[in-house]
């Protein structure tokens, strides 16, 4: 044993017995090694220091011949759990001359060396983690690094006027002004440019601007046509407004009047005179619409008022003139005629788009990403919702191709980016809020998440995550409903699943019904493959985008607005594939939705749904007088004990068939299986066995369903599964059981609400 203990690292903690572990996943990995359970693996020891607990324990790896990396055909590896399980699971290679091999991930201390196992988040890991997985992951891991096929060989080594025409935009707000509004000019386009265009802003840029006050004057409504020659100065411009019914000049030196007593400061700015002209088509006609222009004087506001005698300059310093001289009317102010535009309001946007009115919606959106981004900015630019989004990711170089962002952003957390970039498009708000955490681990901003949840009216996941996807259906505490958007890994294909108002079809049984569709329906064939290479842009083994043309994001982006929109004004639930080809054509295909059913047994939460009990049904029907039975799939979320039961294949052809006896074949069901999975890219997968019961017999279990369930029983907990086994029997009479079997009936309830 010295010997032996010579060629291993010791672990650190103290050695304890199987039943002092605490930890959850430490005690069955533990346990299940102890009594043979996990084939190629034997434990060694249990550890236990502080906050974590260790199983040692050997594992027998395939190596060849030859082996790129001197890995032994039995191995000594530690797995370190943490007490709140929210790092992976450290998995040490124990001996002491352990090869530098790829995918190592760092510590402070070179030994003993750490396998980098998983290039997934572990909220990702979590919920298909068991402990015959982890172990032949484990073994996986060596096997491959022997034959040096771990590593892609593609990862790198370490490493201000001018006097002519311009156009300017203006606040949204300032015919609102009745005095003074001081504005900060700034040029928009370059040097070259003959045509200035300037953007006035009402918050002082950081960089130089041209300092003004502007001064509204409104003319009463008048035909149109009223002006027909431009002014070239102040007094060109009182004349022509004169036979409006405006006098300007007199408004003007009552303003700089009042801006003298209060304003002096502003006395060295310069003065845009903004008028508005309500039009009307005929004399004794409405109003159909206002025009409005400004007017750019160039003096200050000091000579300005010195030349229509709105006060004298005496020693420097402005007087009142009680009694002005009114012949002085500015012909020496010279001014440049501007041409008028607004800036973006929420209302206009709107509008633009076709729609009469604001909708305010309120949504948290979960994931800024190139589908994300794209989809929120269309929405944004047709003023709809006030949105809360939440993405703690930083926006990489490579973002950039497929972002809504440009490079300039690089750097910048996505959510807060987003969030300035779509608050900019419209003046008048700002509708859109920045939470840039991680909505798996939100840490210290956990209440500020729960929160922004409580009070949304629509939680729409973006992020292309199952991890968070299944989080916000079963774990969040909102009324809101659920709605996810997501591109299939070609970008061929755009997803919308849309919960109903009430929620009764909840998002994680819309997924479910997506994936049987996927395995169902012809016209998805290869939904789930992939084109093109995924690419490294960085060093770390989780550096890796993949291959996905921007135009494909662009178009599903503006289909994903829209049926978004849609989405919220229906208050039924909605699952739709867009498929778009090489040629541009697209085509929607609408799922069949069915009512949700939800059985809690005693440690499993089993949810299916209507659609399959009535497939199951049928192929009962197609068999009697005889019993037949087949194999049921879907999917075990083990993170929260839950069973999605969602589809099921019929009895193979060589199965034996009689009125009170069912045998299983098993001729071509692998095959079948196998095609399912890949379908629906692992998805769905074989979960248990289904029979069906005479007319008018209970579907209580019989003594051969004892016998079939204990071994189906020993086939599950070989991966660390429960057994699961429906019994399907005359309409509204199908029992389900799941880890544990009974002679009574477990019939499977009504659909209801998931509420």
């Amino acid at each position: 044993m010295k010997e032996m203990a010579l060629h291993f690292f010791e672990v650190d903690g103290e050695i304890v017995a199987l039943d002092q572990l605490e930890i959850a996943k430490a005690r069955d990995l533990a346990f299940m090694l102890d009594a043979g359970q996990i084939p190629f693996a034997s434990l060694v020891e249990c550890r236990k220091r502080g906050y974590s607990e260790t199983v040692v324990f050997d594992v027998d790896v395939e190596v060849p011949q030859l082996c790129r990396y001197s890995i032994r055909p039995s191995e000594r590896v530690a797995a370190t759990f943490h007490e709140d399980d929210s790092p992976y699971p450290i998995v040490y290679a124990l001996r002491k001359d352990f090869p530098e091999v790829p995918h190592l991930n760092l510590h402070i201390q070179e030994f003993p060396r750490n396998l980098c196992l998983y290039d997934e988040h572990y909220e990702e890991i979590k919920r298909r983690w068991t402990s015959p997985s982890f172990v032949h992951r484990i073994r996986d891991w060596l096997a491959l690094t022997a034959r040096g096929e771990l590593h892609q060989e593609d990862q790198p080594l370490e490493p201000i006027l001018i006097g002519s025409v311009c156009h300017i935009v203006l606040p949204h707000n300032i015919e609102e002004t009745n005095d003074a509004q001081p504005l900060y000019v700034v040029r928009a386009n370059s040097d070259e440019d003959k045509k200035l265009f300037l953007i006035a802003r009402t918050q002082q840029p950081h960089n130089g601007a041209l300092n003004i006050v502007a001064s509204v004057h409104r003319c009463p409504p008048q035909t149109h046509g009223v002006i027909h020659r431009m002014p070239t100065n102040l007094s060109d411009l009182a004349a022509l407004v004169e036979d409006t019914g405006l006098d300007i000049l007199a408004e003007l030196r009552n303003r700089l009047r009042n801006w003298l007593d209060n304003k002096k400061v502003l006395l060295d700015w310069n003065i845009l005179l903004v008028i508005r002209f309500p039009k009307k088509r005929y004399d004794d006609g409405k109003v159909e619409s206002i025009d409005t222009w400004a007017f750019f004087l160039a003096d200050t506001i000091k000579d300005v008022g010195s030349k229509i005698d709105a006060w004298s300059i005496v020693g420097g310093r402005p007087g009142v003139v009680l009694e002005p001289d009114t012949s002085k009317r500015g012909e020496d102010v010279s001014l440049d005629v501007l041409n008028v535009s607004f800036e973006l309001t929420r209302l206009m946007a709107a509008r633009l788009n076709g729609n009469s009115t604001i909708d305010d919606i309120r949504i948290v959106a979960i994931g800024a990403g190139a589908l994300g981004s794209q989809t929120v900015m269309n929405l944004a630019r047709s003023g709809f919702g006030t949105w809360i989004i939440v993405d703690h990711d930083r926006l990489m170089p490579h973002n950039v191709a497929r972002h809504v962002l440009t490079g300039h952003f690089v750097g910048w957390k996505k959510s807060e980016a987003v969030a300035f970039w779509a608050n900019s498009v419209a003046g008048d708000a700002e509708p859109f809020t920045a939470l840039p955490v991680d909505i798996l681990s939100p840490g210290k901003r956990y209440e500020d998440v729960a929160t922004a949840f409580r009070n949304a009216e629509v939680i729409l996941d973006m992020s292309t995550s199952i991890a968070v996807a299944r989080k916000l259906a079963c774990d969040v505490d909102s009324d809101a409903r659920r709605i996810s958007l997501f591109l299939a890994p070609s970008g061929h294909d755009l997803v919308l699943l849309a919960e109903d108002k009430d929620r009764t079809i909840p998002l994680d049984a819309l997924e479910m019904q997506y994936y049987r569709a996927v395995a169902n329906n012809k016209a998805l064939a290869g939904h789930f493959r992939t084109t093109g290479q995924r690419s490294r842009y960085g060093q770390s083994c989780r550096d890796i985008t993949s291959t996905l043309p921007q135009n494909l994001v662009a178009l599903h982006a503006a289909i994903g607005a829209q049926a978004i929109r849609n989405a919220t004004v229906d208050h039924g639930a909605t699952a739709a594939i867009w498929q778009a080809d090489d040629f541009g054509n697209v085509r929607r295909i609408d799922i069949p939705l069915n009512a949700v059913i939800h059985h809690r047994t005693q440690s499993w939460t089993v949810v299916t749904d209507e659609g399959l009990l009535e497939k199951l049904g049928t192929f009962r029907k197609d068999r009697l007088p005889n019993e037949t039975g087949g194999v049921l799939l879907g999917s075990f979320d083990l993170a929260r004990n839950i069973l999605y039961i969602v589809d099921a294949l019929p009895s193979p052809p060589d199965s034996e068939e009689w009125p009170t006896l069912y045998i299983r074949g098993r001729k071509g069901l692998r095959h079948a299986v196998d095609t399912v999975e890949e379908k629906t890219h692992g998805m769905l997968e074989y979960i248990g066995e289904w029979h069906s019961h005479p007319p008018g017999a209970s579907t209580a279990a019989s003594c051969n369903d004892l016998k079939v369930f204990a071994w189906l029983t020993e086939l599950m907990q070989a991966n660390g599964l429960p057994a699961v086994m429906m019994i399907v029997g005359d309409p509204g009479r199908t029992s389900c059981y799941v880890g544990e079997i009974m002679r009574e009936e477990n019939l499977l309830p009504e659909a209801s609400s998931h509420k």
